[in-house]
């Protein structure tokens, strides 16, 4: 199934109306009823959110994540927890955004936790309608996918790398490297995501802006076709309609390997990855049970192993027996909302003018 995770981020230019819109309780927010367990141990600890959780009866998230994938997930977290009913609304990461913050605009908080991109984790946290939850599961995930004060953390990561069909492009020509990618002879041979605005966001502050800007501007001479979706992408390589694709998600034409189309992968130096983040609603109607899934979901045997094994998605957390190893390196290159979130207006404005998007 197709995963369409990449937003349009038309909200940036609704968001100063949302902010200012009246969706707080007087009563405890999520994050406050949470935090009184904190001083616990953790048996007890358990107790209170299994209890609470008893009472709640049902977890609901909105998320990204593939509907496929994610209703498996749920349902294993259902065998952890049977007395919770895990409910999920699914769409892309605008939809979830637009869903939850449109909801949270009319006073009514119907979703407990958020799986989402980098920039609407971001902007949910400014305009207030997210509360921090210091999960003890965060133990052992490494700091460049979480926010130290609690907002999001995440349980699995898009590796970002190059995918070429075998038999349009040898293995051995194939580009290893960002500036191999520049070599006139792959003109009109590869294809690009036009809402790509986060990688190119999180690669311009790494390489300095006069670099970044000379390196796009000479791929964009180089005339990549423009296909919307890494999934998209991804099965159009397998198929040879596309010979290659830079900026793919990993797990997705090593999947297609694995069915045995002709694709293989690289990764470039540094090694871009796009994270899933978990977030607490701030009016969480099930505050306990939201608890009980985050905790699940970023826990080294719970949600992070089940997927990590059964679909290849990379987990945050390393030491885990993961489906794609080849997609674990030591450093990434993290696109984090607190720095894709303040400019991203700012990178879609340049990523459109360099690729001429909307022209």
């Amino acid at each position: 199934m197709k995963m369409n995770k990449k937003p349009s981020w038309s909200f940036f230019t609704v968001i100063l109306s949302i902010i200012a819109s009246p969706h707080l309780s007087s009563a405890q927010t999520a994050g406050e009823i949470l935090k009184q367990y904190e001083g616990l141990n953790p048996k007890q600890r358990q107790e209170k959110l299994v209890e609470g959780a008893r009472k709640e009866g049902s977890a609901v998230i909105y998320s990204f994540t593939a509907v496929d994938q994610l209703t498996p997930l749920l349902e294993e977290f259902h065998k952890k927890y049977p007395f919770i009913k895990p409910e999920h609304y699914r769409g892309n990461a605008s939809g979830v955004f637009n869903k939850f913050t449109t909801e949270a605009r009319a006073g009514r908080t119907l979703a407990d936790v958020l799986d989402i991109s980098a920039g609407e984790a971001y902007t949910l946290r400014q305009m207030g309608l997210i509360d921090a939850y210091l999960s003890p599961s965060r133990e052992g995930i490494p700091k460049d996918f979480l926010d130290e004060g609690g907002y999001w953390a995440a349980h699995y990561h898009f590796v970002i790398a190059l995918g070429f069909n075998t038999k349009a492009i040898n293995s051995s020509e194939a580009p290893r490297s960002y500036a191999e990618l520049l070599n006139p002879k792959w003109r009109g041979r590869f294809s690009l995501d036009p809402a790509d605005q986060d990688l190119f966001g999180a690669l311009l502050p790494y390489w300095g802006k006069e670099k970044a800007l000379q390196y796009f501007k000479s791929l964009a001479k180089l005339e990549p076709r423009m296909v919307t979706g890494h999934t998209q992408q991804a099965n159009l390589v397998g198929s040879g309609e596309i010979q290659m694709a830079p900026w793919l998600y990993g797990y997705r034409p090593l999947q297609l390997k694995d069915e045995g189309a002709p694709v293989e992968v690289f990764l470039f130096e540094p090694v871009l990855t796009n994270p899933a983040y978990l977030l607490l609603a701030k009016n969480a109607p099930r505050p306990h049970a939201a608890a009980l899934l985050i905790d699940w979901a970023l826990s080294p045997d719970g949600g992070m192993k089940f997927f990590a094994e059964k679909f290849g998605r990379t987990p945050t957390r390393s030491g885990l027996k993961e489906r794609f190893p080849q997609l674990r390196v030591e450093k990434y290159l993290v696109v984090k909302p607190e720095v894709v979130g303040p400019n991203f207006k700012e990178f879609t404005k340049i990523y459109n003018e360099i690729f001429a998007i909307g022209k």
